[in-house]
C-alpha cells in the first residue's frame, strides 16, 4: 500500500495533539465535511486534529474541499483498501495520544467527544469507549453488542432479534440507563481508545475489507485485559441507511467477513454448525416474511442464505 499526505502539513498541524479524529472516505467527502462541522460546533476543551484517510476516491468532487481545508490532513491512498486498512494508515499519520475513529455519516452533539475522552482518561481499565448511537430520526440504533460472537449471534439475527431481547431487554444494543455498560464490542462508527493500545494489538486486521473488523479489534483488545465500554451520556447520530431493500454488494461483504471472523476466532466445527442452523432459520424466516407479505425482507433472507452456502 502506498499513500501520500496532500492535506495541510504546516508546523502547527504537526504539533502533538491530545486527540486525533480519523475518518475513512470513499466518495463521501460531503458527509465528512458535515460531520467535521458538527465536531467543530459541539467539541470544546480538547486540542484535536482531524485526519481523513481517502481510499482513492474517483468521483468525489467535494474531496478538494477537504484538501483545501487548512485544519484537515488528508492521507491519500493509491487504491480502495476498505475500512480497516485505511484507518490503520490514518493512525500512522496522527499525533494524538488518543484516537477517535469516526464514520463520515455521523453527527456529533453536546460535547460528546469530550465526555468520552474524560471517561477514558479517568479509567485505565477501559480499552475502547464508545457513545450511544441514534439514527436519522433520533431514535436508538445499534451501538454495541452485549453477547459474544458465534452461534447465539447467528440465531439472534435469524430469529428477528428475539434471543438478545429476551436476554438483555431494551439494552441489548443501546444503553438506556445513565451508567456505563461493559459490552462485547462497540460499533465501529464511533470508537475511542489510546493510540498505544491500538498499536499494541497491531490495529485493524486489514484482511477484512468491510464489516467484522470492529468486532475483531475489540476481541483482541479484550484479550489484553482491558474492557470495552459504552458511555450513555455521550450521544452521536449515525445516519447509516436502514433500507429493507436488498443490497447485494453489502450482503456479500458481510458474509465474506463473517467467514473470516469465524475461522479466525472459533473452531471450524463452530463455523459449520452455525452455517447449518443459520441457513435453516433463514429459510423459515424467508417463508414467514413471504406469508406476511414482506417480500423485500424475504429476499434479503434468501440472498443471505445462498451467500452462506457459497462461502462455506
Amino acid at each position: 500500500m502506498q499513500y501520500s499526505i496532500i492535506g495541510n502539513t504546516d508546523k502547527q498541524v504537526e504539533m502533538q495533539k491530545e486527540l486525533s479524529i480519523i475518518y475513512v472516505n470513499y466518495n463521501t467527502a460531503d458527509q465528512v465535511m458535515t460531520s467535521v462541522e458538527s465536531v467543530r460546533r459541539h467539541t470544546k476543551g480538547i486540542d484535536y486534529e482531524i485526519i481523513v484517510a481517502d481510499n482513492n476516491s474517483k468521483d468525489d468532487e467535494n474531496l478538494q474541499k477537504l484538501i483545501d481545508d487548512e485544519t484537515i490532513k488528508v492521507v491519500k491512498l493509491d487504491d480502495n483498501y476498505g475500512f480497516g486498512k485505511a484507518n490503520n494508515a490514518g493512525v500512522k499519520e496522527c499525533t494524538g495520544e488518543y484516537i477517535f475513529l469516526l464514520n463520515p455519516d455521523t453527527i456529533c452533539h453536546d460535547n460528546s467527544i469530550k465526555k468520552l475522552l474524560d471517561c477514558l482518561k479517568a479509567d485505565q481499565t477501559i480499552g475502547v469507549i464508545s457513545p450511544n448511537l441514534i439514527n436519522a430520526e433520533s431514535k436508538p440504533t445499534h451501538s454495541f453488542r452485549r453477547a459474544g460472537d458465534g452461534i447465539l449471534t447467528e440465531l439472534n439475527f435469524a430469529l428477528f432479534g428475539l434471543p438478545y431481547k429476551i436476554l438483555y431487554g431494551s439494552d441489548f444494543e443501546f444503553n438506556h440507563s445513565d451508567k456505563q455498560l461493559e459490552v462485547t464490542y462497540s460499533c465501529g462508527a464511533a470508537m475511542m481508545m489510546k493510540k498505544n493500545i491500538f498499536e499494541k494489538v497491531d490495529g485493524f486486521d486489514d484482511t477484512f475489507f468491510m464489516y467484522y473488523e470492529d468486532q475483531d479489534l475489540c476481541n483482541r483488545i479484550k484479550k489484553t485485559g482491558l474492557r470495552i465500554v459504552n458511555e450513555p451520556k455521550a450521544i452521536i447520530q449515525h445516519l447509516e441507511g436502514t433500507s429493507i431493500h436488498l443490497n447485494s454488494k453489502r450482503e456479500t461483504f458481510i458474509i465474506q467477513s463473517r467467514k473470516k471472523y469465524f475461522i479466525k476466532t472459533m473452531p471450524l466445527w463452530h463455523f459449520k454448525v452455525a452455517n447449518i442452523l443459520t441457513k435453516a432459520l433463514l429459510l423459515i424466516g424467508e417463508f414467514i416474511y413471504i406469508l406476511c407479505g414482506k417480500k423485500e425482507l424475504a429476499e434479503k433472507y434468501s440472498y443471505r442464505r445462498k451467500l452462506i452456502s457459497e462461502y462455506e
